[in-house]
């Protein structure tokens, strides 16, 4: 994390820009309007999986340029929908697949099976001739030993989420009305500037760990 915060310096408005635009485009294909029918109300659904793959793939490479101190661009944010785009769309459906499987079947928790998943698009991005199960495989393997430094890294952020939250749940079980658009703002604020700094310390996290399997990343 204070790596991260090192990479960010003087690039904290680039890196909020670029993932404000993440925020919205995804948050804009998953709206469902009221009385749909069933079958235009799947419709946001079958978009989302044609756009969040490849846009998790451009984030991914935006974060590491951050982390690697090259010359990061907002145009990065989009390079998934120009190489692997359909190899993105495969690891984001394979991953939930299998987190799902784990959800419901319970052989291994599905935090569990995310863990060791998460370095997958890490690894498209950096070897971008890989198959899609190949990536998946490669981020199992690689995150054998790290899981847990991985889960307190994504923990320390969930806490800092719950703790800018806070003052807006206050507020709301309070019913001060006055309040809850400045609580609202601030977290909206917060919220801005910790999610660059989450996503370029899993990119350090992603270089930790591939310095430890020089051999498969």
């Amino acid at each position: 994390m204070r790596q991260a915060a090192d990479a960010l310096s003087n690039r904290w408005g680039l890196a909020i820009g670029t993932f404000l635009t993440f925020t919205v485009i995804v948050g804009a294909t998953s709206v469902v309007p009221e009385r749909m029918t069933l079958l235009y109300a799947t419709l946001p659904l079958v978009w989302l999986i044609f756009i969040y793959g490849p846009m998790i793939l451009g984030m991914s490479t935006f974060s590491l340029a951050v982390a690697r101190n090259d010359e990061p661009k907002f145009c990065m944010l989009f390079a998934g929908f120009k190489q692997n785009y359909w190899k993105s769309i495969g690891v984001f459906l394979l991953m939930l697949c299998f987190v799902l499987l784990g959800m419901l079947l319970l052989i291994i928790p599905g935090f569990i099976v995310a863990f060791m998943l998460g370095l997958s698009f890490y690894i498209l991005r950096d070897n971008p001739q890989i198959g899609v199960v190949d990536a998946l495989k490669r981020s199992r393997k690689m995150m054998n030993g790290f899981k847990m430094k991985y889960f307190l890294l994504v923990l320390n952020f969930f806490v800092v989420y719950l703790l800018c939250l806070l003052p807006f749940i206050l507020i709301t079980m309070l019913d001060i009305i006055g309040l809850l658009i400045p609580s609202l703002l601030l977290f909206a604020v917060f919220f801005f500037f910790i999610l660059p700094f989450m996503q370029v310390s899993l990119a350090k996290f992603y270089e930790d760990v591939k310095a430890h399997n020089t051999d498969m990343a």
